[in-house]
């Protein structure tokens, strides 16, 4: 099986400074936020150009982080219709939430000035909305979802750098791949610096400190961040052989009768995904899975629904209906590339 994913892989070409941080962090009697938290926050801090990181046990965590720590409780939150459905949930159980329709790449439409009290764009398959054009009302507070782009750039400059926080993420399935979940947010307010850090750690900046606040027990673990740390030395690699990939898929599906989303003239994206819509999805996936391809369908949940909005979302729907995803992790190899292009090519003869 071609997979969608190679955590095997990736665990052989980093396996040695892997198991020297191991035997370092159970040896250190540091296995909460220490030393490799440090490490991989400062890198996230250099990427971004952002002036505070800091590192939480999922993306999902780290959003309610965000949402806690800025007082986003019982307020009006502009959100994505279609993305993970992380994205929305954690904003949904104790907010208002207005979702908003995607654009044809799936990505929130902002054609509108946003009055809300906050919003929550989404970097989706490694692609940004356009930053310059989103209006937003003096008190918006804005959270970008920027779980799939570490990496990638808006008009040269480091998706993750917008908004009053953006969130990322860290798992078998993310730009930088993880056995397991970890999540970071990054942002420049100083006056926030304790809020985040109180939130993560139930409310409390030190064990034997008062509460200064809710929260909840997202304080990240040593092991994680250290396959988060190694990771993150080798981005520029990883995203290279992605874009490798990506290019090729793209030459050779040519003139098929599918779409491929691409990054908006604005984004370089760090390919995160290769994802296409086509209207034959389902008989393809099938395709693909009895010649041993793991194609995946990112995302097909239509949040407004699930909600209970009656309001129409045509686009959100063609994609959970279309969407499917190939195979395009660093570690594939060439005659791996070359088999997923030639199943998909022969699918459409």
């Amino acid at each position: 099986m071609i997979s969608n994913t190679a955590l095997d892989r990736l665990y052989m070409k980093i396996k040695d400074r892997l198991h020297d941080a191991y035997a370092d962090i159970h040896l250190s009697g540091n296995p909460i936020d220490a030393k490799y938290c440090k490490s991989v926050e400062e890198k996230l801090k250099k990427i971004t150009g952002r002036k505070h990181a800091r590192l939480t046990t999922s993306g999902t965590s780290a959003i309610q982080t965000a949402l806690i720590a800025w007082g986003i409780k019982d307020k009006k939150v502009a959100c994505s219709n279609y993305s993970f459905v992380a994205s929305a949930n954690q904003a949904a159980y104790v907010n208002n939430v207005d979702f908003v329709e995607v654009d044809s790449k799936g990505l929130m439409q902002i054609d509108k000035k946003f009055d809300h009290d906050a919003i929550i764009p989404v970097s989706l398959y490694g692609n940004c909305i356009d930053y310059d054009k989103l209006q937003v009302s003096a008190d918006t507070k804005v959270i970008v979802d920027t779980a799939q782009s570490l990496g990638s750039k808006y008009k040269n400059k480091a998706d993750g750098s917008f908004g009053d926080v953006a969130v990322f993420s860290f798992a078998r399935n993310k730009p930088i791949p993880t056995n397991g979940t970890h999540g970071a947010l990054v942002w420049d307010d100083d006056s926030m610096t304790d809020k985040i850090k109180a939130v993560s750690m139930n409310g409390k900046l030190s064990r034997n400190g008062g509460i200064v606040s809710h929260g909840i027990n997202s304080q990240p673990f040593e092991l994680q961040a250290a396959q988060i740390d190694i990771g993150l030395d080798h981005i520029n690699e990883w995203q290279n052989k992605r874009k490798e990939i990506f290019d090729y898929y793209s030459q050779h599906f040519a003139g098929l009768p599918l779409e491929i989303i691409v990054a908006p003239e604005h984004c370089e994206s760090n390919n995160h995904k290769f994802a296409i819509l086509t209207d034959q999805r389902n008989l393809l996936l099938e395709h693909l899975t009895d010649n041993k391809i793991q194609a995946l369908m990112h995302y097909t949940d239509n949040f407004a629904k699930h909600y209970g909005s009656t309001k129409e979302f045509p686009m959100t729907d063609r994609f959970c209906r279309e969407i499917i995803t190939l195979p395009n992790h660093p570690w594939m190899t060439d005659a791996e590339v070359e088999t997923v292009a030639k199943v998909v090519k022969d699918f459409y003869k």
